[in-house]
């Protein structure tokens, strides 16, 4: 007899990774930042980083992220997107040469006190131009920029800013940050504006450094637009399988507060996957695939379980896979159906599930 496995699994395609840089490098004419910060957004540093040789610099947001990327590549530029928060960090991203953000007073505070006179470090100058996050006020950022060309330990200076709502081009909000764009390149400094949703929606400038993160994965972060529509592929495959399948009555409830309560018999199918793996829960519902056949997930969901109704499956088979984001289904439309956002469903995956890298699926 032939027993199942839990089998909650997740496949990282490096193949559809080095397929979604091609695409970006054609959508956007100037050098590719890839953001790997969250662990490369849930998918896994030490798996994908080989594969991002070919960008023309990696991004992190903390310090001990920039530390361990930068023992896998000892060679690649790497920005801290948060820069650093005292003289010890400093220093230390000086010796691993790291690129660093500037957005805040104590962070150039730090800059003019420190004593290396040696031109060897690159700073990012972040500036505010309407996201209200981070980076220095559009009133005061001209006299930031004075202060650090005047501070020798640093080599290089480029000048940053943040859109908040790329996936709108139209609005007011997106237009001010543009007209503010072009007066930070009259400048004469490299610039980087852009991120996957600017790109996505043709706002990146030609020459700027445009970071890419969610779209490198074969996620889009539009509202209206799922990544296939622009050739990306999914990079994670997450899957799980079937490990109970059991007939329920009419009027019967299934899980936890008897949330869901059966109009007729049933055919319900258990999965090993829950929200201890990374499924959130939600008050609102998705479904999975199986065979091609999308399968409603019912109930509530379980911290190592989820229910689904198999009743467009013929004859299903415990220990078939399951299939809850990827080739099979976009990520964006569980999310949408959750009432999420992808970045959260990926990012979420915990230390239970199993990766598998692949070069092809």
């Amino acid at each position: 007899m032939m027993y199942p496995e839990r089998g909650t699994s997740a496949h990282i395609n490096l193949s559809h990774l080095l397929h979604n840089i091609e695409v970006f490098k054609k959508l956007h004419p100037g050098p590719i930042m890839a953001v790997v910060k969250a662990d490369a957004y849930g998918h896994g540093l030490a798996r994908v980083t080989d594969s991002l040789k070919s960008c023309d610099a990696l991004a992190v947001a903390t310090i001990e992220e920039a530390m361990q990327l930068r023992s896998f590549i000892p060679d690649k530029r790497i920005l801290l997107l948060e820069g650093v928060f005292n003289a010890e960090e400093l220093e230390l991203a000086i010796e691993q040469r790291f690129d660093l953000v500037v957005h805040q007073f104590y962070q150039l505070d730090v800059l003019l006190k420190s004593s290396n006179a040696k031109p060897l470090l690159n700073v990012w100058l972040k500036v505010d131009t309407g996201m209200h996050r981070l980076g220095f006020d559009w009133a005061d950022y001209p006299q930031v920029l004075d202060q650090l060309k005047q501070v020798k330990m640093i080599k290089e200076i480029r000048l940053m800013a943040h859109f908040a709502q790329s996936d709108q081009v139209d609005h007011q909000q997106t237009q001010l940050q543009l007209q503010r764009h072009q007066i930070l390149q009259q400048h004469d400094f490299e610039c980087s504006f852009a991120n996957t949703g600017a790109v996505l929606n043709g706002l990146s400038c030609a020459g700027e450094w445009a970071r890419v993160g969610l779209g490198l994965y074969g996620i889009s972060p539009l509202a209206d637009r799922f990544a296939a529509d622009f050739d990306l592929r999914p990079v994670m495959q997450l899957s799980a399988k079937l490990i109970s399948i059991k007939t329920v009555k009419q009027a019967e409830t299934v899980g936890y507060s008897a949330q869901f309560t059966c109009l007729q018999d049933m055919l319900v199918g258990i999965v090993g996957m829950g929200y201890a793996d990374g499924y959130p829960w939600s008050e609102h519902h998705s479904h999975v695939v199986i065979r091609g056949h999308q399968a409603p997930i019912i109930g509530r969901i379980s911290m190592d379980m989820m229910a689904i109704d198999l009743s467009a499956v013929k004859q299903p088979l415990i220990g078939e896979p399951v299939h809850i984001w990827g080739s099979e289904q976009a990520v964006e439309q569980v999310a949408k159906e959750l009432h999420t956002i992808p970045y959260t469903l990926v990012c979420g995956i915990t230390g239970r599930v199993k990766f598998h890298v692949i070069d092809s699926l």
